[in-house]
């Protein structure tokens, strides 16, 4: 089985470099120097400590996928950047930070969660998937607890 990565879109991400606010609340966007490696959410690249500029906004990655919303803080770069392909599995960038994989059904509610410290998330997100119930996959930073970006089975969005 494949996954596909889903990063914020790019209408969100234009909307706060152009603003700078979060389009869904209207909440004001700030930029400082990354003191943390991220991801951007965007392109899902880790950002280079006390080198790249970021910007901080308010963000729902449940918008769409379910009716409770859980917004949250998010990261981009404060430069355009390119948005991951989603056909692109699970950010090879990204293996060495740990994270945190929420398996969710139909309802919103989580049914399966994995902490994972090796570098083997993809397969973890695999096994997570080999329940049906399982509609996607909130990737979390483990560290930061914070949404990094939303996997789903390919084919099936």
């Amino acid at each position: 089985m494949e996954i596909q990565a889903f990063a914020v879109p790019t209408e969100i991400a234009v909307k706060v470099w152009e603003t700078m606010k979060s389009p869904q609340y209207g909440h004001p966007a700030f930029r400082s120097v990354a003191k943390g490696h991220g991801p951007c959410r965007h392109c899902l690249k880790p950002f280079r400590i006390g080198e790249e500029q970021r910007t901080l906004f308010t963000y729902n990655p449940f918008h769409g996928e379910g009716t409770i919303p859980l917004p949250g803080p998010v990261f981009v770069h404060a430069e355009r950047c390119e948005r991951f392909s989603r056909e692109s599995g699970y950010p090879p960038e990204l293996l060495p930070y740990a994270a945190v994989l929420d398996g969710y059904d139909q309802e919103q509610r989580v049914i399966a969660q994995r902490r994972v410290t090796d570098g083997s998330q993809e397969a973890a997100i695999v096994d997570i998937f080999g329940d049906p119930a399982v509609r996607y996959v909130m990737v979390r930073d483990l560290k930061a607890g914070c949404f990094d970006f939303r996997a789903v089975r390919k084919g099936d969005i």
